[in-house]
């Protein structure tokens, strides 16, 4: 019985979560957001080809690595002034696509878009799995596109 109230507060909690997040932003995430279109210029999900792994993936893999949003700030905005591959979380991306360039904006403003990534709901990023499977098969990498298969159907019902 315990199990499924901490199940039952926990969808609670994450339902509440997502309603705050899809609708408001902290101060700080809210002035991200407006300066976001820099970094949305390479992780857009719809590049074909793909000049940097999707927000989604990005927001999630740093959620995974970060203890909390300060650190997830500190994580993001660290390596946004100073990408090198011993920080990078997307180890395969990097050498698939190289390692992206410093982002020639004050900590201060990459610290907001930051914030902004960590409360922000990303949209699964159908599309760029849809261009990697493709991809992949064209390359002979087997195992690449069936994980991006498996990406669009757990995901985007596909």
């Amino acid at each position: 019985m315990e199990k499924w109230m901490r199940i039952i507060r926990g969808i609670v909690i994450g339902s509440c979560v997502f309603w705050i997040n899809g609708y408001a932003f902290s101060p700080e995430g809210a002035e991200g957001k407006e300066k976001f279109p820099v970094c949305n210029a390479c992780h857009n999900p719809e590049l074909n080809p793909p000049l940097a792994p999707p927000m989604w993936g990005v927001q999630r893999r740093y959620k995974r690595t970060a203890h909390d949003k300060a650190h997830f700030v500190d994580l993001v905005a660290g390596f946004a002034i100073a990408p090198a591959p011993e920080k990078a979380v997307f180890v395969g991306a990097v050498k698939k696509l190289g390692l992206m360039p410093a982002i020639p904006l004050p900590e201060d403003d990459l610290k907001k878009i930051a914030a902004y990534i960590w409360e922000e709901q990303f949209s699964p990023p159908c599309m760029h799995w849809k261009f990697g499977a493709a991809q992949a098969e064209e390359e002979g990498d087997v195992a690449h596109a069936e994980k991006d298969r498996r990406m669009l159907k757990r995901f985007c019902g596909q």
